[in-house]
């Protein structure tokens, strides 16, 4: 029997969450739309995890991953933080700058996607901050309305730097 289907729809789970996270961000309803990304945070969480279990890991399934990690941890936090920060009356001048940010951030989580995908962990450290973290990060912060916007598009911006870079991040 074909076990490959139940960690594969574990990882398609998590591009489903990412869709949700942008339809629920372009009906404003951030709340949600941070929620859908938690949710993605763990199908991708468990997804490995039940493939190792299985013993069944795949060139296809490594390819989803990353695919679903580029929409739920790249496109729909960076549209959640653009959109939320430029509909605000304090930030809406600017709104050309956050999507540029945003748009950056997106690029460099794919970036951070593919440099994953070639390269093989050196003694068990991570180069650069996962998509997952910063995704997470960007969500679970934009929950609270009590941070201001210009912090999140800032959090936005060393964020992306941080999945890029050569920083090394121990994997727990």
């Amino acid at each position: 029997m074909n076990k490959e289907w139940i960690p594969n729809t574990l990882t398609l789970s998590n591009g489903f969450f990412g869709f949700m996270s942008v339809i629920m961000t372009s009906n404003s309803k951030f709340l949600y739309a941070s929620v859908f990304i938690i949710f993605a945070v763990l199908a991708d969480r468990y997804d490995g995890i039940v493939a190792r279990k299985l013993n069944i890991v795949s060139e296809i399934g490594k390819q989803l991953d990353s695919l679903c990690d580029a929409l739920s941890f790249g496109v729909a936090p960076a549209f959640l933080i653009f959109t939320k920060t430029s509909t605000s009356t304090e930030f809406i001048s600017l709104a050309v700058i956050t999507a540029v940010i945003c748009g950056v951030y997106t690029c460099c989580g794919i970036f951070r996607l593919a440099r994953f995908n070639i390269t093989t962990m050196a003694d068990g450290y991570y180069t650069g901050v996962p998509i997952t973290t910063c995704g997470c990060i960007l969500a679970v912060l934009s929950m609270f309305n009590s941070i201001p916007n210009f912090a999140l598009v800032i959090l936005t911006v060393i964020l992306a730097y941080l999945m890029v870079s050569t920083i090394k991040i121990k994997k727990i």
